[in-house]
């Protein structure tokens, strides 16, 4: 079951890597970059749910309620973690003039994440049922953890790829 996670979690990380490149500089993007981002968001999703159905042990009647709450709950952390851009700061970004403003930031991102899912708690609560809201939360933080690691490792071995600007 671990090696199952693992592989989701690598192959989830891979989609939401590109996604969210795509996703930044939506500004020059053609409309069919557009489409393909949105393609490789809706993978990433159905890598998640297909996760989740297996280690929720979610039935088929479960699952079909609990999907489009799903995909709404995944919105909304979605937008409250993209408001604040100072959270999202690179670690060789951060100096002693901004440190403090980084901080506040991502404390603040922790506090709206907190408040979504302290909503979701009654939402999730009328498609599943309470244990499986506990396993889903440890799950979806446990995916998000190691999507984390997976892009700080790719980050590195892109940037010590980069040709050095001279």
């Amino acid at each position: 079951m671990k090696r199952i996670f693992v592989v989701l979690v690598a192959i989830a990380t891979m989609f939401a890597q590109n996604a969210f490149a795509i996703e930044q500089d939506k500004s020059s993007m053609s409309e069919e970059q557009r489409a393909a981002a949105k393609e490789k968001r809706e993978q990433l999703m159905q890598t998640r749910l297909e996760l989740l159905k297996t280690e929720l042990e979610l039935t088929d009647e479960q699952f079909a309620k609990f999907d489009p709450t799903y995909r709404k709950y995944r919105q909304e952390i979605q937008r409250v973690t993209s408001i604040n851009k100072d959270a999202r700061m690179k670690k060789e970004q951060i100096t002693n003039e901004n440190a403090l403003k980084v901080v506040s930031a991502r404390l603040a991102n922790q506090i709206y994440t907190s408040t979504v899912k302290q909503r979701y708690i009654m939402i999730f609560a009328e498609v599943i049922e309470p244990l499986q809201i506990m396993k889903l939360y440890r799950v979806d933080e446990k995916v998000s953890r190691e999507a984390s690691k997976i892009m700080k490792y790719r980050n590195a071995a892109a940037t010590m790829d980069a040709p050095s600007k001279k």
